[in-house]
């Protein structure tokens, strides 16, 4: 009996405790790596699809029963399997798996994961992307991966987008050397425009494994960016304001009048001519007791603000269930004040302002398991108000002109001249000469574009069939419309003349009639539209038999686009098939053939559609028998590919196959004449013969080869990846330059043209944690060097003369050997004579270094003189930290090997028309300061000197624009107290940011590296300062 009692109990309290277990209870619990809490981690029930994501805290919460098993996953950690046993509180910590065996990596059409790519891949990721206050993509993408070097010629608002380039160039074409882009699996290149809280990835492929499958666009690299979408979970809200200061990082600096009237008396004493100025003018200037007639205007700093100012705004949420996942996200961008508004009230805002509105709405539908549909919408508005043409205007005309020329507005009136201002002296307010005439007046440009981005995606798992395969199609429309309106005002312009009688007292008269063009007119015109058309269907195959994992892809994708502006106004067109192969065994030895076959209509019919093949192969040596888990080598990877890709941006023309059409010329200078000058001449319309065609036009061929290794030691905690690389193009469309004149015909360009590319990168990382520190720091080091092997170059007369065998944007010149400082020097009879000497040379101008030895300088002594105009070397340091709340990070990015020259006013500080002489060339040559032993940086000054001698190409004149810079820095805290979430907030994170603070350069003068105009028409890069914080709901 009491053993029946034993056994009745030992039933009752299991069945009791299984009903107990089964019962659902609410869950709650932490994730943390080490001390720190993990956001977005992957909290399920096993073998079920109810699951959440841990928030900005690390913190979860969902209903499970006690039986069950919750499934902790996220990228680069250990899944974790914890039963709940019956428990509310349930804290887990995660550790970093050895070798990310789970993380992937978005290729071309399709993803794979990171440990078995065996391609040359970088990665960006948006929370990186971010962290630069600027603009555009391109400027925050700077110095953040390897392989990629980027200038940024201009920082003017709205026209500050970097030229970027992956392993430097490899075409003589300079309108083909960028990247393909692409956004969501479709080729656009409005990236520049995107919001960086909207982008997951950004991810480079540069060797031919990894660009294969774009064919005949893939051979400069493709550069693929992944928007963000919803996961499952709560909805996860995160706005971000942003507010900075902005500067330009350097300006011209200009003499003022008292410096640039001593300096052009000497450069007419110079030339044997007697001085402008004379000595009360100089002494009125000097003091700056009359204004009006002796002003000194520094018009850069008249015309630019010290500071403007730069704002964001953003507000995105996420979140969703196994059903529908959803992100949608709402940005704002603005610069404005970037220069003085006049006094003149013009009627319509004066203003230099640059807006951009971001849309995004991703959606996933997941109707029943195996189907997923992914909507994808993004829209990018922009308004850009230019005033009086901007950097091409505006600013050009402040920095060419002398300081003083008008003293600006006068009772309220516009001073165009002053009268009685020395002869030969540009004489011109840059006010008004920065309008669309020489008159008094001001307009604005107005840019309105839009861009829409749309994108529908479905796919089907196929698993019923086989297991592995899925079949998926997607469909995209894009379209781009541009809206220029220019609103433009004309005033009166004044002469003002000194009153002879009392010279205290002035007259202004009009230097213009006022006639119509005082009223405010505005033109608005459509300046731009296009739409494109884009489809692909593909089938996907993933199985692994045993040991064995295969992959397989065939895709064929078509594209129409529609650009009426484009010559011939005909539709372009792109049909392309893709195909991919990869194969591994247990994760160790890897192979992958990768091809497309595709082309376009602007190649000849019969041979538009190209092949373009490419194989990899890797041996992860740390997945070897003889190599045993251990802590210092956890993972190593050899990787190599070799393969062929195309270039269709050949340039030129469209059609270049086909014959150009005759040609109607309405007179002009290519009419035919009948009669005599001056009596009875005449001139007829006639017809022109248009270009030839060449029947063999094609694409350019890159053949490329990678080797690379990817390492990790110390348990992941140190990291290295290195690649070397070379590349041989041919077929580069270029100019017949060997046929004989005599031929008479012009020439249609041919395939003819050959360069070749090789270099290096490599990528060191650290990162670890020690309490509740942690810590990281990265550095990278890219170097690519090209050389021309064949352009149908005629032979030189000197093998230093030839640009074949050289870097392409070699700069040429004569070699600067100093200064001749004494006539005795000048008067050496052994002393080469120059082609440019004109009436003789004079201490003070520069020598040159004979070559060749016949003792004559002229353009056989022109030989490669400092570096290409494009970097050779790019490099990047960046490192941060993040203990209890605070974080700080900082970049450091440079490059290496690269010249730019100086022009026009650079060398020229006096020219009739323009000419506004700078800091600079006050190091210039003298008698006095050549005695003294000063320093001279520049010949002896002269007024549109007629000897060219000082001013042909050479050393002189060539800078190194080498630079390292830093690039960004920002230092943050998150407060994350019960009390922030006791109003709804999850976190809340302040932080303090720059970008472009600090730039240290080897250049002499105008030190702004990435600037390719060295005189002042180019608008500096920006300094920002910037602060901001971030709410997450």
């Amino acid at each position: 009996m009491k053993n029946i009692i034993l056994i009745f109990t030992w039933v009752f309290s299991l069945l009791f405790f299984e009903h107990a277990m089964s019962q659902t209870i609410a869950v709650k619990g932490r994730v943390t790596d080490g001390n720190q809490p993990l956001p977005g981690v992957s909290v399920k029930i096993k073998n079920t699809s109810t699951g959440t994501v841990t928030n900005a805290n690390g913190e979860f919460s969902l209903n499970a029963a006690g039986t069950d098993i919750l499934i902790f996953t996220f990228v680069g950690y250990r899944v974790r399997e914890v039963p709940v046993g019956g428990r509310a509180v349930i804290n887990e910590t995660l550790s970093a798996t050895d070798s990310q065996l789970g993380e992937v990596v978005v290729v071309g059409y399709g993803v794979q994961k990171k440990v078995t790519t065996t391609g040359a891949i970088a990665s960006v990721t948006g929370k990186d992307l971010v962290k630069a206050p600027v603009a555009g993509i391109s400027n925050a993408l700077v110095g953040l991966a390897s392989g990629i070097t980027a200038v940024q010629n201009s920082g003017e608002f709205g026209s500050d987008k970097a030229t970027i380039l992956i392993r430097g160039m490899a075409t003589l074409n300079a309108s083909g050397r960028g990247p393909l882009i692409m956004i969501d699996g479709v080729e656009r290149e409005t990236y520049n425009n995107l919001d960086p809280n909207e982008i997951e990835t950004i991810n480079i492929l540069k060797d031919a494994s990894a660009t294969a499958v774009f064919g005949v666009r893939g051979a400069n690299g493709v550069i693929l960016i992944t928007t963000r979408q919803g996961k499952v979970g709560k909805p996860q809200i995160n706005v971000t304001s942003n507010l900075a200061a902005i500067q330009p990082t350097v300006l011209p600096e200009l003499l003022t009048s008292y410096d640039y009237a001593l300096l052009r008396n000497e450069a007419q004493r110079n030339m044997g001519l007697a001085p402008s100025f004379t000595d009360e003018d100089i002494r009125l200037y000097r003091t700056g007791e009359d204004p009006v007639f002796h002003p000194s205007k520094n018009w850069i700093r008249e015309l630019v603000k010290p500071f403007s100012f730069q704002q964001s705004y953003n507000a995105n949420i996420s979140g969703g269930t196994e059903k529908l996942r959803y992100f949608t996200s709402l940005g704002y961008f603005n610069q404005s004040g970037g220069y003085h508004q006049p006094e003149q009230d013009f009627g319509f805002p004066y203003k230099h302002t640059y807006d951009k509105y971001n849309i995004r709405m991703n959606f996933d539908f997941n109707p029943v398991k195996e189907l997923n549909i992914a909507v994808k919408l993004g829209n990018q508005i922009t308004n850009n108000t230019i005033p009086n043409g901007g950097a091409w205007g505006a600013f050009d005309k402040a920095a060419t002109q002398p300081p003083m020329t008008s003293p600006g507005f006068v009772d309220g009136k516009y001073i165009e001249k002053i009268n009685g201002l020395p002869a030969g002296v540009p004489n011109f307010n840059p006010w008004g000469q920065a309008g669309p005439t020489s008159t008094g007046g001001a307009f604005i440009t107005e840019d309105y574009s839009s861009t829409l981005n749309t994108n529908l995606a479905i796919s089907y798992d196929l698993h019923r069939i086989t297991p592995g395969l899925s079949v998926r199609a997607m469909g995209s429309y894009d379209s781009y419309y541009l809206k220029n309106a220019v609103r433009r005002k004309y005033f009166p312009a004044y002469t003002i003349t000194r009153d002879p009688v009392d010279p205290a007292k002035y007259t202004m008269y009009r230097s213009t009639d006022g006639g119509p063009y005082y009223n405010l007119s505005e033109g608005v015109a459509e300046s731009n539209k296009w739409r494109k058309l884009y489809t692909e269907a593909a089938i996907d195959y993933k199985r692994t038999f045993g040991r064995h994992t295969v992959t397989g892809l065939v895709l064929g994708n078509f594209q129409r686009g529609h650009y009426p502006s484009m010559q011939f106004g005909l539709p372009t067109t792109y049909l392309g098939l893709v195909s991919r192969v990869t194969y591994d065994y247990k994760n160790r030895y890897l192979a992958e053939f990768n091809m497309g076959y595709n082309g376009s209509e602007n190649f000849p019919e019969n041979s538009r559609f190209g092949f373009f093949p490419a194989v990899s192969l890797g041996w992860v040596v740390t997945e070897e028998a003889f190599l045993p888990k251990n802590d210092v080598l956890t993972f190593l990877k050899i990787r190599g590919s070799y393969g062929e890709v195309g270039n269709d941006k050949i340039g030129g023309d469209r059609y270049l196959y086909l014959n150009g059409p005759y040609a109607l010329n309405n007179g002009g200078y290519q009419a035919v004449v009948f009669g005599e000058a001056g009596t009875n001449m005449s001139r007829f319309n006639m017809y022109r013969e248009g270009k030839l065609g060449n029947p063999d036009v094609t694409w350019e061929r890159a053949r490329k080869m990678n080797i690379g290794a990817e390492i990790k030691l110390l348990r992941d905690r140190l990291s290295f990846t290195g690649d070397y690389f070379q590349e041989k193009r041919d077929n580069i469309l270029w100019v017949l330059s060997t046929v004989p004149e005599l031929v008479a015909v012009p020439l249609p360009p041919a395939n003819i043209g050959k360069v070749e590319n090789r270099g290096y990168e490599v990528e060191l990382g650290w990162n670890d944690r020690a309490g509740a520190l942690t810590y990281w720091a990265k550095g990278s080091y890219s170097f690519a060097r090209n050389k021309i092997i064949f352009q149908d170059e005629p032979t030189k007369a000197h093998e230093w003369m030839q640009r074949t065998g050289r870097r392409m944007g070699q700069y040429f010149g004569l070699t600067f050997e100093g200064f001749y400082n004494t006539q005795a020097e000048i008067d050496d009879p052994k002393r080469p004579k120059s082609e440019w000497e004109g009436t003789g040379l004079k201490p003070g101008d520069m020598k040159y270094k004979d070559l060749n030895g016949d003792g004559r300088i002229n353009s056989n002594d022109m030989g490669p003189v400092g570096f290409s105009d494009w970097p050779e070397i790019a490099y990047s340091i960046s490192a941060g930290a993040s203990c209890k709340g605070f974080d700080f990070s900082v970049l450091f990015q440079g490059t290496e090997n690269v010249s730019v020259s100086f022009s026009s006013s650079a060398a020229y500080p006096f020219t009739a028309s323009w000419g506004s002489a700078q800091q600079w060339h006050l190091e210039r040559w003298t008698p006095e300061r050549y005695a003294a032993g000063e320093k001279i940086t520049f010949p002896r000054v002269e007024l549109s000197p007629d000897r060219q001698h000082n001013y042909q190409p050479s050393s002189f004149w060539v800078q190194d624009a080498s630079y390292i810079r830093l690039k960004n820095a920002e230092i943050g805290y998150r407060f994350s107290s019960g009390a922030l979430r006791r109003i709804g907030l999850q976190s809340m994170r302040v932080y303090l940011s720059g970008n472009n603070l600090i730039t240290w350069t080897s250049m002499k003068y105008a030190k702004d590296p990435d600037a390719r105009e060295l005189w002042g028409r180019v608008y500096p890069s920006m300094r920002v300062y910037n602060g901001g914080v971030n709410f997450q709901f």
